[in-house]
């Protein structure tokens, strides 16, 4: 492990995962969804971003390389209006979401393209090979190493900024974890709240986090066993972690959304990964 960590001596924020194998899928029930059928994965180790991508690191990109999101070149980010309603707003982009942020905040209203192109960038600055997490990456970071939780805290109360009474609060007709009060309305600043086992922070809740592959209906059911990376191609790339705003289920380690690569929502951001070499 000494020589796996010396490939980021000196790198902030990079958790080494041990990788390894893990019953990947809804483990929890039987009922008959995307989450399943569960199949056994295993996952060479790698590196995962400790937090989200923040305000302040995307900051830093715009500025050194003047490029525009799809938000901004388009017609905005989905945002909320009022009484749980939602609707594209023209002016709203990461830098813009309609309610307070700081640059330690996970940025947000970014597409998969965006997000692509901030990786891009960053290995060109950096000499590296950043990629986002694959989706049996993300699952298996989020449950501790492929643990049965069901949340990244574990499978007990709360411990993370999900939709509750203070998001409640600002948009009164949300679905939220009653009798919770995470002390959000929106984004939190990444690391607000204890990590997992791995010490990696805010895997269920914050913002839902992009990753690398293509959604398929049945691809669970033919998944590679060995570092699966989803389709070849899709409609759609898949999300997880759940946000801020989104039903307290959404927040499950094995819970699965997917949108085209240009969506963007004031949910939606991203984490960073890279492989061992």
């Amino acid at each position: 492990m000494a020589g796996a960590e010396s490939l980021f001596h000196g790198m902030k924020n990079m958790v080494y995962v041990k990788g390894g194998c893990f019953q990947m899928g809804d483990v929890f029930t039987d009922v008959p969804s995307s989450e399943k059928p569960v199949h056994e994965v295993c996952i060479d180790d790698f590196y995962l971003g400790k937090f989200e991508v923040t305000v302040g690191e995307y900051r830093k990109f715009v500025h050194d390389t003047g490029y525009r999101t799809e938000a901004e070149e388009q017609d905005g980010c989905h945002s909320w209006i009022g009484n749980g309603m939602e609707e594209k707003i023209r002016d709203h982009n990461w830098s813009n979401t309609g309610f307070p942020q700081t640059d330690n905040d996970p940025v947000v209203c970014i597409s998969w393209n965006d997000a692509h192109k901030y990786i891009q960038w960053l290995n060109d600055k950096e000499g590296r090979n950043y990629r986002l997490p694959t989706e049996a990456e993300w699952e298996y970071a989020a449950r501790s190493g492929g643990m049965n939780y069901l949340y990244s805290w574990g499978n007990n109360k709360p411990a993370g900024n999900v939709a509750d009474e203070s998001a409640k609060d600002a948009l009164s007709l949300l679905s939220v974890w009653e009798g919770y009060d995470d002390a959000f309305s929106y984004t939190a600043p990444v690391g607000s709240y204890r990590p997992n086992a791995l010490g990696i922070h805010d895997m269920s809740g914050n913002v839902y986090e992009w990753v690398f592959d293509w959604q398929e209906d049945d691809y669970y059911a033919h998944s590679p066993k060995h570092n699966p990376m989803g389709p070849v191609t899709g409609t759609y790339k898949l999300l997880r972690g759940g946000a801020w705003d989104l039903q307290p289920h959404t927040a499950r380690t094995v819970s699965r959304y997917w949108n085209i690569a240009g969506a963007r929502a004031v949910c939606m951001g991203f984490r960073i990964a890279h492989p061992l070499k």
